[in-house]
This record gives structure tokens, sequence and C-alpha cells, in this order.
């Protein structure tokens, strides 16, 4: 039997924040909300600033298939519900493609909310994001690529920092 994909969103979430909060030495303590009815699964507690960020992850094992073909191109496809979406609250997409045998993160993204609507399609009722997986690749998600979890948590420590 495979797993379905809101067990794969789990797991993907579950080694997403784990990772973060390795990569910030502790300094970012994950918190996960009871109810998600608002779309946010996580919230990161900077312990240095006294400040959080809400973020609302998604994460995938597989690219879409090239057209044509039934084989795996390099773009990632991510939906967020726009019955849930809030331009207005200081909140993040992480999108993450994980490995398949989830050993390894392939690539993260990190977009303020905000943002969305400008950089991703409007498609029955979810904002849709599809970027590339290749590092170099320049499309409109280029921008909110983290080469690493490193850096992603530079960049939830930075976004803390900056609601001081």
């Amino acid at each position: 039997m495979a797993l379905t994909s809101t067990q794969i969103g789990t797991i993907g979430e579950n080694l997403l924040v784990n990772a973060v909060m390795k990569a910030s030495d502790g300094r970012l303590s994950p918190f996960q909300p009871y109810a998600d009815d608002d779309g946010l699964d996580v919230l990161f507690y900077d312990k240095q600033t006294g400040n959080s960020v809400a973020i609302q992850l998604k994460c995938r094992t597989v690219t879409l298939y090239k057209a044509g073909t039934r084989e795996r191109g390099n773009v990632v496809h991510f939906g967020v519900r726009q019955a849930t979406f809030r331009a207005t609250r200081h909140t993040y997409l992480v999108a993450a493609l994980i490995s398949p045998d989830f050993s390894n993160f392939e690539a993260l993204w990190l977009v303020p909310m905000e943002r969305l609507p400008e950089v991703a399609g409007n498609i029955s009722g979810n904002w849709v994001v599809r970027a590339n997986k290749n590092q170099a690749t320049a499309d409109r998600y280029s921008a909110y690529r983290c080469p690493s979890v490193s850096e992603l948590a530079s960049k939830i420590i930075a976004a803390c920092e900056s609601r001081g």
C-alpha cells in the first residue's frame, strides 16, 4: 500500500519543521495549531527576538510530468486554497520538494503570502505555484528559492527580526 498525499504532506512537514529547528541551532521553536482552519501549519517562535512567523507548509515528493510524456520534469506544483488565504497577515508559504525516500530536501522556497496573488496562478479557487527545482533556472520563484534548510532558517529568522 502506498502513502497517501496527506500522509506524505504530514511526514514532509514534520521533517521540515525538525530540519529548520536544527538549522537554527534551536533559536526557532515550532508550534502547531490545534486547528489549522486558517491554513497555517506552524508558527516559528524566535527565542531571541520574541517574535514569531506563521507558515503554511506544502511538501511534495514528485515533480510534474513533462508535457506529453510519462517522464518527470523539473517543475513542482503547489496549491494554496484561496478560502484560507489572507494577504494582510505576516505569513509565508514554505514549499518543499522532498526526495521520494524522504532523505533530503531537493528544493525549498519561502514566499511571503502577500506576494502570492502577484506570482501564483489563479486556478479553481487556488493560488497555484509551479516552481522549477533547477537552481540555475530564473523563473518567477527563483527570488524565493532557498538553496538549503540553513538558508531557509536564516530567512525565517530575518522575517522574525523585521517584526521588531
